[in-house]
């Protein structure tokens, strides 16, 4: 058996994006259960005049305006023979838009679950 599940949410003023993709499937005893999910959230604009004025913002700001913060996570359950695996990454980008540069920050997480259902 496989099942896959998929969500494309985004909030009533358009500032928050969520994709969500889930897929289970058994196989010798072994249901695993994966899920990926990534969050945007559109932080704050800088609107400028011209582009002039757009490229002096880029070269304060600095070659790497944002740091990406890595997570990684093993949980094991012996209780519900369960294990699973996380990654979590959070950071934050720029997009640019005419003269206007947005900030989005965003998390991508990747989840995966293992349930073991075959008894020796």
């Amino acid at each position: 058996m496989r099942e896959l599940l998929f969500k494309n949410i985004t909030s009533e003023n358009k500032k928050r994006k969520d994709l969500y993709v889930s897929e289970t499937f058994d196989s010798d005893g072994i249901t695993t259960t994966t899920q990926r999910r990534s969050t945007y959230i559109m932080g704050a604009c800088n609107k400028f005049k011209n582009l002039e004025e757009t490229l002096e913002w880029k070269k304060n700001i600095g070659p790497n305006p944002g740091k990406r913060h890595i997570f990684i996570i093993k949980k094991r359950d012996t209780k519900l023979n369960k294990d699973a695996f996380v990654c979590d990454v959070i950071g934050k980008f720029y997009a640019v838009s005419d003269c206007d540069i947005y900030s989005v920050v965003f998390k991508h997480s990747f989840e995966v679950d293992f349930l073991y259902t075959h008894t020796e």
